[in-house]
Order: structure tokens, then C-alpha cells, then sequence
């Protein structure tokens, strides 16, 4: 029960990115609460007309159309968010990699329809056309330019993470210092919840049976890459949209891969590249400055593997 003067939470959900976001205030204020809520979600509206690849009105959607043929102005926006996404694809020597976009299409993941096995010929064809090596930015004059026929930027890896970002800092600036953004798997907090010193987390069980494993978490944001949300069967095997971008394969044997960083676009694309690279790689490049929970697969058989950083 909270005490007369501890500020009461209001939580509300709305559907953005493809996908369910929940925002939960604690501020005395209701009706201020509510005004900076509503302001929180009109970044994940912004952050979609900046950054979708299903609508064709978007930013980057025309950046994808123009820049292989000439370089392009970008807004302050989409130029920052380049950067930081290049900046991650560097950082996990192209791990992670922005540039994914052929490959997931060949293989059917970003309709979420037409799924298929692509030939090994129809891997190597598509392969020259990504690598974020490929994608020149130029700070001064703010222009992008891509170095190969075919190639696109595909926001799947960063953009629900800019998203949560950028609506925590909006809640920041209307006053709130106490709240939490979710938008599927990805998450950022601020502050601590009323007589507590942490906020309680739940992340999402791989086998979807409702076994959802709890956290504490104090402080900056957590995402979770999993096999579990888009995928498809054949021969028996599964097959899901998380792509090693130096084989053109799905990844094997890691079920899902939990990453937590100071920041939500950090912790969206280092778990993408943290459950392409693996327990081992992942821990030895990263263990020391993010924690990483892994639940690897083998034989129908799920283990948890979990570092030193992680928050239980």
C-alpha cells in the first residue's frame, strides 16, 4: 500500500512499432502525468515515421530508394540513428548489421509471410548487397551513401530502442523521474518505484508456456532477442528472422539472448549481436561492460547461461 505522499503509478498501452507499448509514470500530478505520457508516445510515432520500411512515406524508406544511386541529405534525426547503429555494427565487428535487410527478405521475415528455405546459390547472390561497411556517412554535411546495388537499412535490430529512448528523455524534460517504457522486448527505467529499490521484469519464456523468468532490474534498459516470435518450421527444423550476416543462415542453438546497457538502442542491438555471436564471444568481448543472459538449445534441451553484470 503506497504512503499518503508516494506518487501513485498510471500505466497505459497503445500499439506502435508492430507491436504492444506499455508506459508507466509515478508522479503526483495525474493530469501531468497523463500530458507526458501522451507526449512519450508521440515519439514512438515520430520514431515510425522516421524509420519504417512498411510504409513508404517514411524517412529512411526514401533513403533506402535513393541512396544506392546518389548520396542523401539526411534529417539531424535519421543521420544520429545511422550513426549509432553503425557505431554497434563496428563495435561487434558486423554482428550486428543494419544492412540485413535482402537477406531477411529473401528468407521471408520482414513481411512475416512467404516464408522459405533460400537456395545456397540464392544466399551467396544476395550476400554482396550487405555490410554495414558498405554505408558512408558523411558528419560534416550529413549525407549517405551506399556502396552497393541492392542494399538497405533495416531498422529491426535499433529502432524500437531509439523509440524507448527517445520517449524516455521526453518523459525527462515534462518532469518525470520515475517510470518505465516497454515496447515488446526491449525496455528502458527511470528512477525507482515507490518503496522499492528496483523494478520488477519479467522475460519472456522461450517456449512461450508462461514460465516468464523475473528480474530486478535498477537502472537503464534490457532487450531480448528470441527465436520464438518470427519463425518458421521445415523439416522439422526452425528456422528464425535472427540471420548471421556472414553466412546468410539463422542462427542454431541460442533460444534467446537478454542484453543490459545504459541505453535502450545499445541493449536492442547488442542483443541481436550477442545471440549471432554466442555465450563465449559475446562474454569475452562484452561480459566486463553489459549483462548478457543466454538460453542456448541443444537437442530440444534449453540451458540458461547468465553473467557476472546481469541483475537478478
Amino acid at each position: 500500500m503506497l504512503a499518503a505522499n508516494e506518487p501513485p503509478a498510471l500505466t497505459r498501452l497503445q500499439p506502435h512499432l508492430g507491436t504492444l507499448v506499455s508506459i508507466t509514470v509515478h508522479h503526483q500530478d495525474r493530469a501531468a502525468a497523463q500530458r507526458a505520457i501522451n507526449a512519450a508516445f508521440g515519439e514512438f510515432r515520430a520514431v515510425d515515421k522516421l524509420l519504417s520500411i512498411h510504409r513508404t512515406d517514411s524517412e529512411l524508406a526514401a533513403l533506402n530508394r535513393t541512396a544506392g544511386l546518389q548520396s542523401c541529405k539526411a534529417s539531424p534525426e535519421l543521420f544520429a540513428a545511422l550513426q549509432s547503429a553503425l557505431q554497434i555494427a563496428r563495435q561487434t565487428d558486423g554482428a550486428f548489421d543494419p544492412t540485413i535487410r535482402p537477406l531477411a527478405d529473401l528468407w521471408g521475415f520482414i513481411k512475416k509471410e512467404g516464408y522459405r528455405l533460400p537456395t545456397p546459390a540464392e544466399r551467396v547472390a544476395v550476400l554482396p548487397a550487405i555490410g554495414w561497411r558498405k554505408v558512408s556517412l558523411d558528419p560534416t554535411r550529413r549525407l549517405v551513401r551506399f556502396r552497393a546495388p541492392g542494399l538497405s537499412v533495416d531498422p529491426g535490430g535499433f529502432g524500437k530502442g531509439l523509440a524507448v529512448d527517445r520517449a524516455i528523455t521526453r518523459l525527462q524534460k515534462d518532469g518525470i523521474r520515475t517510470a518505465m517504457v516497454k515496447a515488446g522486448g526491449d525496455l528502458r527505467v527511470i528512477g525507482l518505484p515507490p518503496g522499492k529499490n528496483y523494478w520488477t521484469v519479467r522475460i519472456e519464456d522461450p517456449l512461450k508456456k508462461g514460465s516468464r523468468t523475473i528480474i530486478h532490474l535498477k537502472t537503464g534498459a534490457l532487450s531480448t532477442s528470441g527465436n520464438y516470435e518470427n519463425f518458421f518450421i521445415a523439416n522439422g527444423r526452425r528456422y528464425s528472422h535472427l540471420l548471421d550476416p556472414r553466412t546468410g543462415l539463422p542462427v542454431q542453438g541460442m533460444a534467446s539472448c537478454t542484453v543490459t546497457a545504459p541505453t535502450s538502442l545499445e541493449a536492442d542491438a547488442l542483443a541481436t549481436a550477442c545471440f549471432v555471436l554466442g555465450v563465449k564471444e559475446s562474454t569475452k568481448q562484452f561480459g566486463r561492460r553489459y549483462g548478457m543472459r543466454f538460453v542456448t538449445e541443444s537437442g530440444g534441451t534449453l540451458k540458461t547461461v547468465t553473467s557476472e553484470k546481469f541483475p537478478r
